[in-house]
Formats: structure tokens, C-alpha cells, sequence
């Protein structure tokens, strides 16, 4: 198996893991940082000081167009599995300060087949059929597991709470 890193002296076994059950992208570029700035560069072509969406849940200026809007243009039909994660302009809606959606909007011009919000569900039902422990409760994921030893002293959220795989 791949070492992530590509250094032998840092091991990256769930890294690995996850890289071996998907595509990686070795060479791969962003535009911007985080998320949100990101894929609004990828949608619209623009830079970030040009579409000016700087933090995640900045709303998309409806006066940009997009990639799925070009493709309509032409015919096609830009169909959403996945997410866009695009705060839509609000001044598109009525009061201009509510937003459709919040940070989860679609992408104007993509049919959401399957749009996929903060429902962990699927994500999970995934995990546990891939053999990994998945607790009842969602949000216990995100709660701190107990002090271990490699967390001495270094605060209670040091550890996150990670999947045990059973095989």
C-alpha cells in the first residue's frame, strides 16, 4: 500500500486506507482556500477577489454566471449528485437577507438528483456496511473521546473520536 506522504518516516495508515478505496489526485491544485472560495473559482472561472465569495457560506453574486449555466446554454443538463454547497444571492429573494438552503444551496442551473445535506444517514449506512463501528447517534462522532495517553495535557478536543474498523 502507498505511503500518503510519500515519506517513509510519516505513516498515513487510514490516509492509505481511504486513498486505496478511492482516486487520488496527486497533483491536484486549488484555487482558493477553504472549501466554499474553491468551488466558487471551479464554477465561475474567476479568481476569488474577482467573484469576491471569501469564506465558506458567502454568497454567490448572481450576476457571475456559472459552469452549469454555460452548460445549459448548449444543450446539456447539469445534473447534481453530491453537493454544491452554494449560498445563493439573496438578493434574488424576497426580503434580500434569506437564503434558500443557507450555505446549502445548489448551483443555479444543476438539477439536484441527488443533493446530499447535513444528513449523515447515507453516509453513515455506508460506513457501517463497509464494516466500520458507526454509533446510533450521529453527533456522537464529533464528541471527545476519553484522554489517552498521546493526549496528556493537551486538552480534552485533542483526540478526535475515529471509526474502528472491524476487519
Amino acid at each position: 500500500m502507498p505511503v500518503m506522504s510519500g515519506s517513509p518516516q510519516v505513516k498515513t495508515p487510514n490516509l492509505d486506507a481511504l486513498a486505496a478505496d478511492g482516486i487520488t489526485f496527486k497533483r491536484h491544485f486549488a484555487q482558493a482556500t477553504p472549501c466554499g472560495p474553491s468551488r466558487a473559482c471551479l464554477y465561475t472561472g474567476m479568481y476569488m477577489q474577482n467573484h469576491r465569495s471569501v469564506l465558506n457560506g458567502t454568497p454567490m453574486d448572481s450576476r457571475h454566471t456559472n459552469v452549469a449555466l454555460e452548460a445549459r446554454k448548449y444543450g446539456y443538463e447539469p445534473m447534481l449528485f453530491g453537493y454544491t454547497d452554494t449560498s445563493l444571492d439573496p438578493r434574488k429573494f424576497g426580503d434580500g437577507k434569506t437564503v434558500p438552503g443557507g450555505y446549502e444551496g445548489v448551483l443555479p442551473g444543476m438539477d439536484p438528483t441527488y443533493a446530499l445535506t447535513g444528513d449523515w444517514k447515507p453516509w453513515l449506512d455506508e460506513l457501517k456496511a463497509k464494516g466500520y463501528e458507526v454509533p446510533d447517534d450521529p453527533d456522537e462522532i464529533f464528541k471527545p473521546i476519553q484522554a489517552t495517553e498521546s493526549s496528556c495535557g493537551k486538552g480534552k478536543n485533542f483526540s478526535p473520536r475515529l471509526f474502528q474498523s472491524r476487519g
